[in-house]
């Protein structure tokens, strides 16, 4: 009797009744979850090569039923070649994979549903792949395009589309404009704090430009000096002085304390790279404060010493000098002028100061001259070309003791005494506030006047 082969192609070909949609896609993954297959009828090896070859043909002796939408091949995963029992291997990661796959490639591409089921998973895992690359591509796509509309709010964590956000009233908001409209509901009058300072900025004393804001003299006439400064009416035969008090800006808390405790008459002149400018200004002009800018110049032992990185610089043509000082002008509105931060061989430099004084001129800026140089150019300059400066007399902290500060104020007192004005610059030091705080009491008995230094422009004489 001839031996009966089993064709291949019979092992995996479906039943005549072909099975529903669920049985062939859901057939595969069962077989990969099957741990152990248990036949109930006695090993092939007993009934031989017919007998098992019947099985594989469908005979009566095939071990289970037909199950639709299974291929034949898959009841003997629990069988050998030879018939005998064997424990099948645990599914891992891989075949797990695989499933899945095969499954997300049946949903996604249903024209693979007329090939053949063993072969499909080989079939669908390129496409599979394929669709989960494009996925990814997308998605970065879509990222680097609309990435630049993206921002992080302050005080949050969530990223979100600025271009399609509307925040509601009792949102968080910017440090500046929350503190703006504080200022704006503590005025008494239109446009100006309870100490009489002009909020700024008035639009008609500023001009727009591609880095910010910049002051200007307006339409008409009025200059930013004039508009911003603290009002001052005391009697003109009273012998003036006014207290530069500089550095301001660096330390938010010391700046802060400084501006409660002290007169309101002492000017505050900021570094112009103090973190929150704009904001630190704004709460200096609130306790009725007059304000500087100070305007990094170029000392003798520049580069050893540097003050900053917009220093004008002798060595620099008039075009860079001046894209620098436009930076320095844009930084915060409110200022009546500058006051040289460091600047001896600046200040020095008749051809350099009547570059700067012509700026500020066309500005209505001031200039207070800090005398950091013997031989400072500074003021004189600025009067020959129309301007308005002041003087600084003394530096009242150079050693930062008691006795010290308290000698150099009485100096202060016999100059102003004797030419009707003084100006004294100070570094907010502690011990300095403190002695500031008690000289300025001090005042009420005498017959001096604590005065911003806007009221001593044009007062003192030219050395």
């Amino acid at each position: 009797m001839s031996t009966l082969q089993a064709d291949p192609e019979d092992r995996i070909a479906a039943p005549a009744g072909r099975a529903g949609m669920m049985a062939r896609l859901l057939g595969p993954l069962a077989r990969l979850r099957r741990r152990k297959k248990t036949a109930p009828h006695d090993d092939a090896a007993d009934h031989g090569p017919d007998h098992g070859a019947a099985g594989l043909d469908g005979g009566e002796d095939q071990v289970g039923e037909d199950r639709p939408g299974e291929d034949r091949a898959g009841d003997f995963a629990g069988q050998d070649a030879g018939g005998q029992d064997y424990e099948p291997r645990r599914m891992g990661f891989k075949h797990k994979l695989l499933g899945v796959l095969y499954l997300l490639g049946l949903v996604l591409w249903p024209p693979f549903l007329r090939g053949n089921l063993s072969t499909l998973g080989r079939r669908l895992l390129a496409p599979a792949w394929l669709l989960l690359l494009l996925a990814l591509i997308g998605g970065g796509g879509y990222i680097a395009v609309t990435g630049q509309s993206l921002t992080v709010l302050p005080g949050s964590e969530v990223v979100i589309g600025v271009s399609k956000l509307a925040l509601p009233p009792e949102a968080k908001l910017e440090g500046d404009q929350k503190r703006a409209e504080q200022a704006q509901k503590t005025v008494e009058g239109i446009g100006r704090y309870p100490s009489g300072l002009l909020m700024a900025p008035d639009p008609a004393l500023v001009e727009s430009s591609a880095i910010g804001q910049m002051p200007k003299i307006g339409s008409d006439g009025r200059q930013p000096w004039r508009a911003y400064a603290r009002p001052y009416d005391e009697p003109a035969d009273r012998p003036r002085m006014a207290i530069v008090l500089t550095n301001l800006g660096l330390n938010e808390s010391l700046t802060a304390k400084a501006a409660e405790l002290l007169p309101p008459a002492i000017t505050f002149a900021f570094n112009p790279y103090a973190p929150n400018l704009r904001a630190q200004i704004e709460n200096a002009r609130m306790l009725g404060h007059e304000v500087l800018l100070q305007l990094p110049m170029e000392p003798f032992d520049y580069p050893m010493s540097d003050p900053g990185p917009n220093t004008l610089l002798t060595s620099l043509t008039e075009q860079e000098n001046l894209r620098r000082l436009d930076w320095l002008l844009s930084r915060a509105p409110g200022y009546v002028g500058f006051t040289n931060l460091m600047g001896a061989k600046f200040t020095s430099s008749p051809e350099h100061m009547r570059f700067l004084a012509q700026q500020l001129k066309q500005r209505g800026l001031m200039f207070v001259d800090a005398r950091t140089a013997p031989r400072s150019v500074g003021a004189r300059l600025v009067q020959e070309n129309g301007g308005v400066y002041a003087i600084g007399n003394r530096w009242i902290d150079q050693q930062p003791t008691g006795p010290v500060i308290e000698s150099r104020l009485d100096e202060l007192e016999r100059l102003a005494r004797g030419g009707g004005v003084a100006v004294g610059f100070a570094t907010p030091y502690p011990i300095t506030l403190d002695r500031l705080v008690q000289w300025s009491k001090s005042l009420a008995g005498k017959s001096f006047a604590l005065a911003p230094v806007s009221a001593l422009v044009n007062r003192q004489p030219l050395e």
